[in-house]
């Protein structure tokens, strides 16, 4: 994929109105109508990047969100500093926080005996982003700047700037009770999503010498993991899988710094988000089975248009798309929706189960106090579960327009995927032959504890589903949204929003991909006002807006008249 232009399937705009219920779906008593065998052949993973449930829904009717007069404090230790209220963010473009293990105690002040979920803003304001310090011209420091000073990691999004997201959770399932499964960031994530495990190892051959621990630092080119994965359980059972990992580069940062040089991601190459070619199991499998099953992003849309696509599916995205700050979340959507709409559009949307979550929270405000799993000998002593992400399922079998209430982490997918597939066989580490010291099997785990003393059972992501009734038709919505809009008005490179010049500069990417019915005219608005000089087919305009607060939000119009959502918003603060 191009780094500047999401790939794009939908053939047009389909507006969907739908009710949406309020409660979980109901558990069907013993007694009640026959169990009907899951058609599901296919689950499709789509893991995206750093956002907490608050912050992209928060405000969403029905779910357990931002209570009212909540205001976190710039410094719990100082209350008389003041607080800030949780704000509607329009910005595409966000900072969040920091978000390594010692920052998600702080962010629940301590975490260990107590979660008061107070500290996300003096995290973010004494967060490490050393990249600002060595090179202060860097265009996204402008952006983490612009962000700190907002204080953006309580903002939080609405239909407004994330359309889809919120037609996806009023037309199929939202988890709001969803919960990162290991209290860290992305490299521990990814572990736990595909082996439910995050350990350190004496010996890097050997499993049984790792101990529970959520690993700091970065992979190496030396790093092997030991112990038992998903991708070993699926191939003993026969089942087909591929980790489709897009081309480009990554954002996070080994030292928990907010901002830091992108590193390179490609397929077959260790990294923080590729998890394949980490476990030892897969690299004596031999280099042809790697490359079979840990596949470029690309190739995603070409198995599913062939028929080719594989029982499980983990899609990881690349910076651009993956919604990690500082990337825009109108591309990271649009990346999202083109792989649901290539889903829906194909033979298969009548057969997968598609659940679509964001790996950590990014440092972003949650005010749910997440439960304790596990537990190691170190500084950062919980191992799980981590702050509370988006969680949604989409399928022609979903339920329609519910909030499900119950208790899930990210290791819900591996149990749904083993009922669905394997009879409900469980990651177990010695009866795949390589035992290991992990404190439980994750997947099989019912019920889970709280600081507080109390327990509750985890979910069935089951329930959530109903096979008695027939398919329901796909919702295929608008990837013709204008990404990449940005308000230019200081002397390049100063991307900051706080403008010296009265004059602000427009651009945005062009909407392309196969199949697109361009050409297209796009309309710039600000402040919810068409700006006459933008419309056309230019991707650039200018204006003068006058001295205040200015938002600006882009969309289109295509050949048959189709109305594209609106963008997320540039800001430009004018003198």
């Amino acid at each position: 994929m191009s780094t500047r232009t999401v790939r794009r399937l939908a053939l047009s705009t389909v507006v969907v109105s739908a009710m949406f219920l309020l409660p979980p779906p109901p558990a069907r008593a013993a007694g009640g109508p026959p169990v009907v065998k899951p058609p599901i052949q296919h689950v499709v993973i789509i893991m995206q990047e750093n956002r907490s449930f608050d912050s992209y829904f928060g405000t969403f009717p029905g779910v357990d969100g931002i209570p009212a007069g909540t205001c976190v404090p710039l410094n719990p230790a100082q209350l008389g500093a003041g607080c800030v209220a949780p704000f509607h963010d329009e910005r595409d473009v966000n900072a969040g926080g920091p978000h390594t293990s010692i920052v998600a105690q702080t962010d629940l002040d301590d975490g260990i005996t107590t979660a008061k979920m107070d500290g996300y803003l003096i995290s973010q304001t004494t967060g490490p982003i050393s990249i600002c310090k060595t090179n202060p011209v860097d265009p996204q420091c402008y952006a983490t700047r612009d962000g700190v000073q907002r204080h953006d990691a309580i903002g939080y999004h609405t239909a407004d700037e994330i359309p889809n997201y919120w037609e996806y959770a009023k037309n199929f399932v939202l988890q709001d009770r969803m919960f990162e499964a290991v209290r860290s960031w992305s490299w521990p994530s990814h572990l736990e999503l595909v082996s439910e495990w995050v350990a350190r190892c004496k010996d890097n051959t050997n499993a049984l010498t790792c101990s529970t621990e959520l690993l700091p630092g970065a992979p190496t080119p030396q790093t092997q993991i030991p112990w038992a994965s998903l991708f070993q359980l699926l191939d003993v059972h026969g089942i087909s899988w591929k980790y489709y990992l897009a081309t480009g580069s990554e954002p996070d940062c080994a030292d928990g710094q907010m901002t830091c040089a992108p590193t390179i991601q490609s397929a077959g190459i260790r990294s923080y988000w590729n998890m394949p070619p980490l476990f030892l199991y897969v690299k004596n499998q031999g280099a042809a089975y790697l490359t079979a099953h840990d596949t470029p992003a690309d190739q995603f849309l070409v198995d599913v248009a062939q028929g080719r696509l594989p029982q499980v599916s983990w899609l990881v995205p690349t910076d651009a798309y993956s919604e990690h700050p500082p990337a825009a979340i109108t591309t990271g959507m649009e990346y999202v929706t083109s792989v649901i709409n290539a889903i829906m559009q194909s033979p298969y949307w009548n057969s997968t189960a598609i659940f679509l979550s964001w790996d950590d929270w990014g440092g972003f405000y949650d005010h749910v106090v997440p439960p304790v799993v596990d537990t190691n000998l170190t500084s950062t002593p919980v191992q799980g579960y981590g702050l509370r992400v988006p969680g949604l399922t989409i399928s022609a079998y979903a339920e329609s327009g519910v909030v499900d209430h119950a208790l899930y982490s990210t290791d819900s997918y591996a149990t749904f995927i083993e009922d669905v597939f394997i009879g409900g066989a469980r990651l177990d580490p010695a009866k795949l032959g390589n035992p290991d010291n992990r404190p439980d099997i994750r997947d099989a785990l019912t019920r889970v504890s709280f600081i507080d003393g109390h327990s509750e059972p985890i979910g069935n992501l089951m329930n959530e589903f109903d096979f008695t009734k027939p398919p329901r038709p796909p919702l295929v919505l608008s990837t013709h949204i204008p990404t990449g809009l940005a308000a230019s008005c200081n002397p390049p490179p100063n991307m900051s929003a706080t403008c010296s010049l009265p004059t602000v500069t427009l651009a945005w990417n062009p909407v392309t991909g196969p199949q697109i019915p361009g050409p297209f005219v796009y309309h710039v608005q600000r402040d919810g006002v068409d700006l006459s000089q933008c419309a056309g087919s230019a991707t650039t305009c200018s204006d003068t807006p006058g001295t205040g607060t200015h938002f600006y939000r882009a969309f289109s119009v295509d050949a048959n008249g189709a109305i594209s959502p609106r963008s997320a918003a540039a800001e430009a603060d004018v003198p």
